[in-house]
């Protein structure tokens, strides 16, 4: 059986699903694109000494209140950065849309023409070339030394061993890490790993359809390597490891939080249930320094874009992940802290 996934690139990967035995290589692919929601951060020192604490390493889980506010415009929110002279559109974007997703575009259309630039916020990088060879040669990353369920404190397996049982699933994920075994629980329900052209290429085929004398300049931050990503979360102490399966378990159990859900909700701009929804797997990338570090670099690129883009008189527009914008230290609570004025979707 063939599955296509679509990388926030726009890049498609075509892959063969392996039975019957565990199909790491679409479970891979999906974590990659999973990777793709957006900016992270962990500020607790990460070792194998001890439990993790979800709220010290995410936090993402402490979002600037008077930020979050919904949409009165049609169709998804947006904020406005500005000063004397220069405004800025700043939309909040999906991590991941599902397939056959709609939702009203004409404010996008209208604001990305005679915008001066584009800005696109910080996505994902992925070489197919290396992540086949990851796949393929890495099974270090991936692969549990000894049944999983054994490394487990009796809670968290107990919680396991209800999940498998209630969805007949079959004895592979005790061939995987538990931070692999977490992710597959959270995905499996509701096919959300059917993924579809993301908002942000369709937003840049907008800008690239208008007029030359109407077309912004796309600017692309730079990006983060997928690869790199998972090796990082195939190498993760024990206690992350647990904390990773917690919250695949978690989305698993909640039935909240999936990608169709909360992207028809983002569809409609309704912000607070988008970010009260169970984040379910992404609190475990969250929690991995590594990545953070460089999702850190991204949001901070993107306040650096957006001051360099109010020199100019007159109008851009930036596409950032929402949590990334309204994170206490995010996007706009840093860009607040600068003085420049900031108004929401209700404005």
């Amino acid at each position: 059986m063939l599955e296509r996934f679509r990388t926030s690139r726009g890049r498609e990967i075509v892959i063969q699903r392996v039975a019957p035995t565990l199909a790491l290589v679409p479970a891979v692919a999906g974590f990659l694109l999973a990777l793709c929601a957006g900016p992270v951060l962990a500020q607790q020192a990460v070792d194998a000494s001890g439990p993790i604490t979800l709220q010290r390493v995410d936090p993402q889980e402490n979002l600037v209140e008077e930020l979050i506010v919904n949409a009165r415009l049609p169709g998804p929110a947006w904020w406005k950065v500005s000063d004397a002279d220069t405004t800025i559109y700043v939309l909040g974007a999906p991590g991941l849309t599902p397939s056959g997703l709609t939702y009203d575009d004409s404010v996008i259309k209208r604001r990305l023409e005679g915008a001066d630039r584009l800005i696109m916020g910080q996505e994902a990088d992925i070489s197919v070339v290396r992540m086949i060879a990851l796949v393929m040669g890495g099974r270090s990353y991936f692969l549990s030394e000894q049944p999983m369920r054994e490394t487990l404190p009796p809670e968290l397996r107990a919680r396991l061993d209800a999940r498998l049982a209630a969805t007949k699933a079959g004895s592979d994920y005790d061939k995987v890490k538990p931070a692999f075994a977490g992710f597959m629980l959270a995905k499996a329900p509701g096919g959300s790993l059917s993924i579809s052209k993301s908002v942000t290429d369709e937003i840049r085929d907008m800008a690239k359809e208008l007029p030359q004398d109407k077309r912004p300049r796309i600017q692309n931050l730079s990006g983060y390597s997928l690869v790199d990503a998972i090796k990082a979360l195939g190498s993760l102490p024990q206690p992350l490891q647990e904390l990773c399966l917690d919250a695949g378990l978690r989305e698993a159990e909640s039935g909240q939080g999936g990608v169709k859900q909360i992207a028809e909700r983002w569809a409609t701009g309704d912000v607070r249930a988008v970010v009260s929804a169970d984040r379910g797997f992404q609190r475990c990338l969250a929690s991995t320094p590594s990545i953070a570090r460089e999702l850190r670099d991204g949001r901070d690129d993107a306040v650096k874009a957006i001051e360099s883009a109010l020199k100019k008189p007159g109008k851009s527009v930036a596409v950032i992940e929402l949590r990334s914008l309204l994170a206490q230290d995010g996007v706009l609570d840093q860009l607040r802290a600068k003085g420049l004025k900031v108004s929401t979707p209700d404005e």
